[in-house]
This record gives C-alpha cells, structure tokens and sequence, in this order.
C-alpha cells in the first residue's frame, strides 16, 4: 500500500471513540505482528532500556544479498512500513488521554473535540472503511478484537465508561498544573508590620480562588484477566505523616530547697492544659508521652475544682489553701493552694476575633485541618451575634479568606472555613503578621481583641526563631491584641513554639486531639479560654523556718520567676480568664521530720524579719504557727499596676488526704486526725502523682500506678462531664502503654 492510498482512507475514516480496552488490544496486536517481523529477520539490537535501537542486518548479508539492490529496497519497505502501522495505532488509540489537560472546556465539549479533532493513520488490519467502532470485551482467549456497530446503535454506557476513564487519565496533569499555578503565582508584597519580614498575599480575587482548591481522591485502575477495564472504589488520599519530630522544651523537675537558705518560692500561674491533652492522644494510640511533654501543673489544671469563688470581680480571685499528708514519703505534707477566677456568667463582652490557620502541607492530616474546621465552627456558638470574626490562613504564603465578618452571617463563615485545603511550606510568621493587622483594623478598645492560631506549630519559611516571634508578640500584646494557640496532630508538632507565643500574647495554649476535646476548650469553657479577668499573676509563698525545713514546688518549672520579679510590674507572667481555677502543690518536710537535705554544720543567723507589728490582721500568736505566708500579685486586664493579695496559712488549713484509722479507733478517741478533705484535693493529688510516674520523677517513693487509681476513684466526685472517669481509664493504658512508637508509625 503506497502513501496515497493510506492517506485517502485516512481522509474518509469516521475516527471511532478512543477507548482504553481497543488502546490495550490494539498495541498488544501491533507489538505482535512487530516482534515476529524482527524475530523473522533475526535482527540484533545495541544498547539498553529506553535507547536501544536496532542494527542494520548488512553484516548479516551474505554476498548475494548485498549485490541484490531490489532485494534491499524491498526489505526496507518492509520494515518502514511495519513501524508506519504500529505508530498510527498508538497514535490513535492514545489520542483521547492526550488531549486530557484540556481544564477550561466543558466535558461534554471535551468529549465532543476528541471525536471530531483526532487524527490518526489506521492500518487496514485495524479499520474498516464504513462504520463505527466501539470497544466490546471478548472472551478471554488470549486475543483481543474489535466488534463495528452502527453509529445509530452506539452502546451509550460505554460512551459514559469512556468518559469517566478521560477525567481520571486527565486528573494528574490537572492537579499538577494546579499546584505549579500556586506555586508561581505573583505574591504582592504589602509593607512589614513593625518587628516582621516576610511576604504575604494581598486580599485579593485571585487569592482566594488559590487558596480554594481542594483536592480530589482518585480512583484506581485495574486490569483482570477478562481484559475488561474496572474502575475500584475511591482510595483516600494519602495524609502527611511524621514520627520523631515533636518538640518540647527541656526541663529538670523542681528540687528540694532549705528553707534557711532559699525560703521564698515564686512562680507565675499557668492555665494551659496542652500537655494533657497531648498525653491522652498518646496513651490512646498505646504509647508514653515524651518525659518533656509532661508538665504536672497543666496535667492538674485540665481539671475543673469548686474552690471559693469571689464575689466581686475588683477582686478577681479568692486563695484557698488545705494542707494534707504525703502520699508519696511518710512524715511529709503536701500544700494545696488554690484559685478560681471571677465568672462573667451573663455579662460576656463583645469580641474581635480573627482566625489565624495553617493550611500548610504539613495540616493535611485527619486529626489536624480538618479537625481545625469543625472546631472553630464550634466556636462560633460560644460567640454573640454582634462579635466579628476574620479567617487568615498561611502557607508558603499568608492570606485573607474572610474580611471581619459578623458572627450573625454564620453561613458566610462556615463556607470560608469549608473551603481551606492543606499544601505547601509553613511561612508561619507571615501568617502572625497578616493576623494582627486584621485584629488592628477591627480594633474595639471595649472588646476582647484576640488572634487564635491553630497550628502543628511546624513553622519553616520566614522568622523561625522563638525569640523573635516572642518579642514580636510581646509588642503586640501591648497594644492590646491577646494571642491564644490550639496545638493539632503529633510527629511534628512543635509544642515549644506554641508555648512561647501563648505565654508572650496572653493567651492561653490548649491541645486538641479529638472533637470532644474542642468542646471542652471552645464551647463548654469558652468564658474560660477568651476572656481575661486578671493578667500578670503571679504567686509568691515565704515558708516559716520554725514550721517548714524544705520544700519544693510540684511543677511550673517552665513558670519559675526570680524572687525580685514579684513586685516588678514590667515582668510577664500568666493570665486567668473568667471562671478558671489554678492549683499548685507544694511538698514540704516539717521541722523534725526526716529530710531529704542535711542541716548546714555551722548553721545559718536567724534575721526573719517580725512582720507581725507591721500588720493589724495578725497578732505573735498567730506569727508563730504560721506554716507560711502567701502572696498573690495581679493586674486588672485594662490596667498596668498591679494589686496584692495576701493570706496566712496555718494549722487550721490540716486535713486528712487518705484517712487510715478504723471507724473503732476514732471513736475510741485513739485517732488524732484532722477532718477528711474534699474530693478535688483527693482528685489534684492524684493527678499529681501520675504525672510524676510518667516523667520517671524521683520523688514518688513507693507510688504506683494502682495507688494512683485508688487515689482518684476516692476523689472523681461528681464527675459531671465523665473527665475524671476518662482520666482514670488513661492511667490503666499507662500501665500497658509502649515506650514509643511500634515499627516507627505514628
């Protein structure tokens, strides 16, 4: 057949539709018929893989053949024409998933191009001159063919299965271009806040749309044996994941101080509860949390305690303090001071929130983007109609998803929030950047003004630095723009990062792990999460040498202040919101209990001052039973002076932690014991224990996980949430738990 000839049948041929079963017939039968041409010809190839190409058969030749030039031309029209045949059948059996990436036309307008634009060469073995072809499967012998039906009979279905074969074939390219088209996009550069660098989007069309594309899960393609095409059911798409690459700050567990050397303990409160909850995410997937991730104050703090609440929010809290014995060394007591916060039941302020999120690659996991969404949305209901909300979200890049919006259109905010995917690097501070100017737009100086982050906290393009981002936040703060940070996931969750901005933006650090979680934090203590009542709080006890040995403070070691801190109004320290409760415990060694450190061989002078004539609320008497005194230093959240709170506290605060006398022997008058305490000072101690258990402390004696268990079944009281029940089942998976990660996996 000469070129002419093959070129009028190419013009008159009504191209059937591509289909992949005819592509997979087709190139198997060209490959054939190729292959047993060359094995005919026994030709001999040079180089490997992807570049072979054959030798010419002249060294093969005898000498009749290369004086035979007919028989050369002969062979070579051969061989030119086998390759002709099989390139126009790849050729037209690939044209459909070439023209794929076609992503601005309708697909029905698509399916229509491909019929009437292809062009291909068709060999005579492969084509008829009237008449469309549609793939049909045959049985399974080995060999594959075509069945001509009219074009008035086309099977419609296959014409549909063909469809849905182009847009999955087409559905890489498209996520690729896409991505590229993210990636490239011009970025206009807007003027650095004061302290920042960086570069990030301006509020515009095209930005938003960029920031809007969600990713698809594809559907695999599998071949059987019938060489029929079969389409499986939708793999979810693979989430990021990593192991080993959490962040904690490092810490040695607080000592036991002399009280004749170091008689003053100061420290600022902390009300965040991240460590909690990242250790139940750990101990339910069956493994121990980093000893670094343990932070007993936020382990005891996660819990609620009905502590005396004031009755005037000038006077933000009221100190309770109860002195019991020791679980953990016999002859030593523990101090349990505590505070609850304010409540502004029925007299919440207005807001002025903006949403900062991390859409970055490394949020693209179950427990972290999407869990974000559905926690602001319930956030939301924790908020008044006529609070504004903004959403900003960071990337490689930063951007404005929703300009300040009224909560009142709570349809407009959850469509914002639906539309967020994961990709791309995390420029963090950007992110920090574009947030507070939103805040600042939307000033309201009788509001609360605050910026919540949701992030893994995994910050790598742009200001990386701890300091840095701490002394940006902290000139923020100034201007009345609060900062708060919801941690998400684990394997590369930066905890040290979050605790440096929460700490520095007055705010508060929680840790979500599951829905039930953003309840808690977001919903069921809202008030308690968003609305300070006292900032700079800080608590200071002087222990009594006649009354205390030693001492030392159970947690708040990232919390420890110097002693001239206390009444230094320029330091930082934590903030209480309304309706939050603070515990800290002390252990402390009695004068002439056994002591974990030895008196000094040439003693010390005693110069304790005689503050008693200084008072007119106590009197000799009273100085003299003093165990300690307590201190508690605060600012009202408008205000830069700090007020002072103080209390005495003596024997009268003794009760008893476990009571081991028998009911005959109280009776009897054989029991000196003080009254038995409350079930929240049962449930703290408890709670305390564990924590220490799980950071190895040296300081449990004889503590079990057993007795911890017993120790909070006599304090969970009420319960009314299932908290203290569920912290319970925590510390029997504690028992079983694994040292780290099975086979690597998160």
């Amino acid at each position: 057949m000469d070129d002419q000839k093959l070129d009028k049948i190419l013009e008159n041929l009504d191209v059937p539709t591509p289909d992949a079963n005819a592509k997979k017939r087709a190139l198997n039968l060209a490959l054939a018929e190729f292959e047993a041409h060359q094995k005919e010809k026994e030709k001999k190839s040079q180089g490997s893989g992807f570049f072979r190409r054959l030798i010419g058969i002249a060294n093969d030749k005898t000498d009749t053949q290369r004086r035979d030039p007919m028989a050369e031309k002969s062979h070579k029209k051969f061989i030119y024409g086998g390759m002709a045949t099989a390139a126009a059948v790849i050729i037209v059996a690939g044209i459909g998933l070439n023209m794929a990436p076609r992503f601005g036309m309708d697909q029905s307008a698509y399916m229509s191009t491909v019929r009437t634009d292809s062009t291909a060469q068709v060999s005579n073995n492969f084509a008829e001159a009237e008449g469309n072809f549609v793939p049909v499967p045959v049985e399974n012998t080995g060999r594959s063919s075509l069945a001509p039906i009219p074009k008035e009979k086309r099977n419609l279905a296959a014409d549909e299965r063909w469809k849905e074969v182009i847009e999955k074939a087409a559905e890489p390219k498209r996520q690729y271009a896409e991505k590229r088209a993210m990636d490239m996009q011009a970025a206009p550069t807007a003027p650095a806040a004061e302290g920042m660098t960086g570069i990030y989007h301006s509020k515009n069309e095209a930005t938003a749309q960029r920031l809007n594309i969600q990713p698809m899960p594809m559907p695999t393609i599998k071949t059987i044996e019938s060489d029929s095409l079969v389409l499986e059911e939708e793999v979810q798409p693979q989430y990021y994941q990593d192991v080993g690459r959490d962040k904690f700050e490092d810490f040695i567990e607080n000592p036991f101080k002399m009280v004749t050397a170091e008689p003053v303990s100061t420290f600022s409160v902390d009300v965040d509860t991240a460590s909690y909850s990242f250790m139940r995410s750990q101990l339910t997937n069956g493994v121990l949390p980093q000893k670094d991730s343990v932070r007993i104050e936020e382990l005891i703090n996660y819990f609620d305690y009905d502590y005396a609440v004031p009755e005037d929010k000038a006077q933000p809290f009221k100190p309770s303090v109860t002195i019991t014995d020791s679980p953990w060394h016999d002859g030593k007591k523990l101090m349990h001071i505590g505070i609850k916060g304010y409540d502004v039941v029925g007299e919440q302020p207005k807001s002025n929130i903006v949403f900062l999120l991390d859409v970055s690659g490394s949020m693209n996991a179950p427990d972290k983007l999407p869990l974000v969404k559905n926690s602001m949305k319930m956030l939301l209901d924790s908020l008044n109609p006529d609070d504004t909300v903004a959403i900003a979200v960071y990337a490689g890049a930063a951007g404005t998803v929703l300009e300040p919006t009224k909560v009142s259109d709570k349809a407009k905010i959850i469509a914002a929030f639906d539309r967020l995917s994961a990709g791309g690097s995390t420029a963090g501070a950007a992110g920090i950047n574009l947030a507070y100017q939103l805040a600042e737009q939307n000033f309201d100086k009788d509001a609360v003004n605050r910026v919540i982050l949701a992030t893994d906290g995994d910050f790598n393009v742009g200001i990386q630095s701890n300091d840095e981002l701490q002394d940006f936040v902290e000139r923020k703060r100034e201007k009345g723009v609060f900062l708060s940070v919801l941690g998400f996931g684990n394997g590369n969750y930066n905890d040290h990062m979050m605790q440096t901005l929460a700490q520095n933006g007055n705010g508060v650090a929680a840790y979500i792990d599951n829905l039930n979680e953003a309840r808690k934090v977001l919903v069921e203590e809202a008030t308690s999460t968003l609305f300070p009542i006292a900032k700079d709080v800080k608590i200071q006890i002087e222990f009594n040498p006649a009354q205390v040995s030693e001492y030392r403070l159970v947690g708040y070691e990232t919390r420890a202040l110097n002693r001239e801190d206390f009444n230094n109004d320029a330091v930082d320290a934590g903030d209480i919101c309304a309706g939050h409760s603070v515990t800290a415990i002390y252990e402390y060694t009695p004068v002439g209990a056994q002591k974990m450190v030895d008196d000094l061989r040439y003693g010390t002078a005693d110069n304790s001052e005689q503050k008693y004539n200084l008072d007119n609320i106590h009197n000799k008497a009273n100085f003299d039973a003093e165990i300690a005194f307590l201190k508690i230093r605060y600012k009202l959240p408008n205000e830069d002076v700090s007020k002072l709170i103080t209390t005495p506290v003596t024997a009268s605060a003794f009760g008893t932690l476990v009571n081991r006398c028998s009911e005959e022997k109280i009776n009897d008058g054989l029991c000196d014991i003080a009254p038995e305490v409350n079930t929240d000072i049962k449930f703290a101690a408890a709670v305390a224990s564990f924590g220490q258990i799980l950071k190895g402390s040296k300081y449990t004696g004889q503590m079990t996980y057993d007795d911890v268990i017993a120790l909070a079944q006599s304090g969970k009281g009420e319960d009314l949430f299932g908290y203290r029940a569920e912290f319970i089942q925590l510390v029997r998976l504690a028992k079983s738990a694994s040292a780290m990660q099975p086979n690597g996996q998160p």
